[in-house]
Parts: structure tokens; C-alpha cells; sequence
């Protein structure tokens, strides 16, 4: 693996302890940086961090991760890209969206946690904290949103999240933890849920004078619950940790350091950003006689302007869903089905609203139609991405148009998933269709093997 953090380094000077933004425009090799994953090793304070793309216009440009290093809060060392798991060999498991991540340590290494296919679990390890990263595992170790780790002081280690896409416990989406085996990377037990309340994504945990506070963002808010163990049943809500983040559904943690806590969150209202080019920053922490927290106060360095966010035109992208009917997204993503559905299976049978899931099962032969797909009028290859449960492993989807034994546009190996409960989401380049057309997805492979179709997207030219 190369070692790139060294061609990347930049030290950065600040006079105020507020240092917000931590980084700043005008700085050598700026970078919006997000998901701000906070951990003291050794003294200092290093920061795991997503990335986003100056150009980005939604959350899947976040392909690698950075990582910010400081001895005092005041100056900060920039390592930038130090992992890129889609890219780095070792990896080939790593897909999707490298959103928030976290990092630990044990017995010597240094482990980093990072959502693969969204709501996997990838792991890499290091003997230093900036890398190089090899990775830990030959495969994800679990299936959780926002993976945060948390070793206590006997050394035993915890994993938590929360099931907001694919429930592992009761349904619904809330706190989650597990214990992790002495290796960091197997669970050693069941997840437990730990919250009562419903949460929806930014699990944090961490400890003070023996109490376990447990964090997440509700709604707009991070809410916060205080416990006795490291798995309650259930953890105490307390009310609210931090407001909503200027231009930005929030992502917290809190380290303590040098006597004095610290939350850490991103802010989309800064360097000229919006709710897909954030910038982190970071606030100190007051405690009551109790233990509750002081509600954050987020401030800005003098002199910092608040930008009004610029967004790029969006070049909507176009999904499919299987499984329900049409909907707008609130962030303008155009969800829908085909005007015409329908599954052939030993005769041709047409969908209804009461029968569409079980039309997303398909064996060796089926095929779902959709009718009247508009595509753009460029001849440039896209991305076409489908996400899917395998009951085994082998077969391929095969994409047609015009009919079910029409033109070949594309084809994609059918990986193995785990089961028909687990899902991956799978890509191939294939050749601009344009205008609109029918297409058909195929899946050809085992007599014995089964496969659900969720959703299949691109990306359409808008010209």
C-alpha cells in the first residue's frame, strides 16, 4: 500500500484555542473534511475524518479518508488522504460510500472502522495512527450504521451504531452495541439495543468518571443518554447535547484532553460549503455537578464568515425501486417505478401494488420489465447501480432492452451477499441508452440459487 500521507503534509497555525473551521480556505491544501471521528493517542489529538469533493452535489463522491493531527488544538498537521479503501489493495471487499468512520486502539495497533456498502463493516489496522493502513479483514465483520468503537478501561472493546437501514434487533432504528472479541475485529455476543427513544444516525459513546454516555442525532438535534454499564437496558435520555449544524445533518464525538472535553461536529455554512462540502470544528464541553452536559454553544473563530451554501446544479439521479411505489425524496432525488412492471415467470404475470415485493425475487430465467425509462441523449458510458440479496453466491444480472431476449447493455456478477437478508449494491459502466426505452434485468444463474432485486439507479444526462 502506498504511503500517501507524506506527500500530503501541511501544518496549519492558529492564535485562538476556537480554531473553527480547523481548516480554513485559504490553508495549504484544503480540504472539506466531515464526520469528524476525534481519539487522543500518545498526547495528541487525531481526528479520522470523511472527505468530501469540492464538486460534490450529494453524499457518493465520499471515496477516502483524511486525517488531522494536533499536540495542543492550536496548530494542526493535515496527513489528507491516508486511506482510500475502494483504491487500496487489500480492500476488494470495500464498497459504496465512505462515510463516517472511527478508530481505536488495542495491544498495539490502531484500528479504523468504516461503513462498507453503507451498512457494513470494514476494518483497517496500522501501527501508527496516520498509517499505513493494511486492511484487518478479508471481508466486513458485521452489518451496523455509523460504526463508533469504544475500549473501556479494562480493556474490554465495544462496538456500537444503529440499524437505521436494515434492522438487527426490534424494528425500528436505535442505539446498538455489541462486544467485540480481543482481535477488534469479530463480535464476541449478540447486538443489544440500547436505546428506548428512536434515533437516526451519528452513534457516539464515551466515558467520564464512570458513567457511559451514549449520543446520537434525533431529528435536527444530537440527544444524549447516560448509563452504568456499557450495554444498558435501556440508557437514560437526558435531552440535547448540540443543536442542529449549520447546513448539515450532524456527526459528533468528544474526547477529553489535557483536563478539558471537547465535542467535535462538522458545519456546512463555512469555506464557502453546504450540506455536502463541510468543514470540522470543535467546541469545549461543561459538565453539571450531575454529570448532564451543558448544551453546546458552536462558535467561529474571528473574522470567520458564514457563507451562504452554493450548490451545483443537480444532476438527478434516476432510481428504480422494486419495492415501493413512487415518492420524492426530501434532498430532490427522484425515486419511481417503471409505468409498466411486471415479472416473467414460466408466464408473463403484471404486478400490483399488493404483490411488487414478491416480484423482486427472482431465479434462473426471471425478468422484471420496466417501461418508458427516460434516459439522456449523450453517447457517454455510465454507472449503473443495482442492489440485491443473494440466497448463494453465482449467476448474473443481465440488462436488455427492447425485450427480454433484446440487446445486451450490461451485465453484473451476482456476489455473495450472506442471504437473502443481506444486501449489496453492485455496479458495472455500460454504454448511453438514450431517449426512453424498456429495459429488462435478468438474473441467470443457479437452479438453486434465489435472488431479490431492491433498487437499480444511474446517473441520466439532463442536456
Amino acid at each position: 500500500m502506498k504511503i500517501k500521507f507524506i506527500m500530503f503534509l501541511s501544518i496549519i497555525g492558529q492564535l485562538s484555542l476556537a480554531q473553527n473551521p480547523v481548516l480554513k480556505e485559504g490553508d495549504s491544501n484544503f480540504l472539506y473534511v466531515c464526520d469528524p471521528a476525534a481519539e487522543v493517542f500518545n498526547g495528541k489529538v487525531y481526528v479520522y475524518c470523511s472527505h468530501d469533493q469540492p464538486d460534490a452535489v450529494n453524499y457518493e463522491s465520499m471515496k477516502d479518508y483524511v486525517v488531522l493531527e494536533s499536540s495542543d488544538l492550536k496548530t494542526w498537521i493535515n496527513h489528507g488522504v491516508v486511506l482510500d479503501p475502494q483504491l487500496d489493495k487489500g480492500f476488494e471487499y470495500a464498497q459504496s460510500n465512505m462515510n463516517a468512520p472511527d478508530a481505536a486502539y488495542k495491544d498495539g495497533w490502531y484500528y479504523w472502522y468504516f461503513p462498507s456498502d453503507i451498512t457494513h463493516v470494514g476494518v483497517a489496522k496500522s501501527k501508527t495512527p496516520i498509517g499505513p493502513w493494511k486492511s484487518a479483514v478479508s471481508n466486513e465483520i458485521t452489518t451496523i450504521f455509523d460504526p463508533t468503537v469504544f475500549v473501556d478501561d479494562d480493556g474490554q472493546a465495544y462496538i456500537y451504531g444503529n440499524d437505521h437501514w436494515v434492522d438487527i434487533g426490534d424494528e425500528g432504528s436505535h442505539i446498538m452495541g455489541a462486544k467485540l472479541k480481543d482481535n477488534m475485529v469479530e463480535l464476541d455476543g449478540p447486538w443489544v439495543r440500547l436505546s428506548n427513544e428512536t434515533v437516526n444516525e451519528a452513534v457516539h459513546v464515551f466515558k467520564r468518571e464512570g458513567i457511559y454516555y451514549f449520543s446520537a442525532r434525533v431529528g435536527p438535534v444530537t440527544k444524549y443518554w447516560m448509563a452504568d454499564s456499557p450495554l444498558p437496558q435501556f440508557a437514560d435520555l437526558k435531552g440535547e447535547l448540540a443543536p442542529n449544524s449549520p447546513e448539515s445533518p450532524n456527526h459528533t464525538s468528544v474526547i477529553e484532553f489535557k483536563n478539558q472535553w471537547y465535542l467535535f461536529y462538522h458545519r456546512g455554512d463555512v469555506n464557502h460549503g453546504n450540506r455536502y462540502k463541510r468543514s470540522v470544528c470543535f467546541d469545549k464541553m461543561t459538565f453539571r455537578d450531575d454529570g448532564t452536559i451543558e448544551p453546546i454553544t458552536y462558535t467561529l473563530d474571528t473574522g470567520v464568515e458564514i457563507t451562504a451554501p452554493v450548490y451545483p446544479p443537480r444532476v438527478k439521479r434516476k432510481k428504480v425501486e422494486t419495492n415501493t411505489g413512487a415518492l420524492e425524496q426530501p434532498n430532490g432525488n427522484l425515486r419511481y417505478e417503471g409505468e409498466s412492471y411486471s415479472k416473467k415467470s414460466k408466464g408473463s404475470v403484471k404486478a400490483s401494488a399488493e404483490n411488487q415485493k414478491e416480484f423482486a425475487l427472482l431465479k434462473n430465467g426471471d425478468w422484471l420489465q420496466f417501461s418508458d425509462i427516460t434516459f439522456g441523449k449523450s453517447a457517454e458510458p455510465f454507472t449503473f447501480k443495482i442492489r440485491l440479496s443473494a440466497e448463494k453466491p453465482g449467476g448474473t444480472i443481465v440488462i436488455r432492452i427492447n425485450s427480454e431476449t433484446g440487446t445486451v447493455i450490461g451485465s453484473i456478477p451476482v456476489a455473495n451477499t450472506g442471504g437473502l437478508d443481506q444486501f449489496k449494491t453492485l455496479s458495472t459502466q455500460i454504454n448511453r441508452i438514450r431517449t426512453n426505452q424498456t429495459i429488462y434485468i435478468t438474473f441467470e444463474g443457479p437452479d438453486d440459487n434465489l435472488v431479490h432485486l431492491d433498487w437499480f439507479e444511474w446517473n441520466p444526462e439532463t442536456k
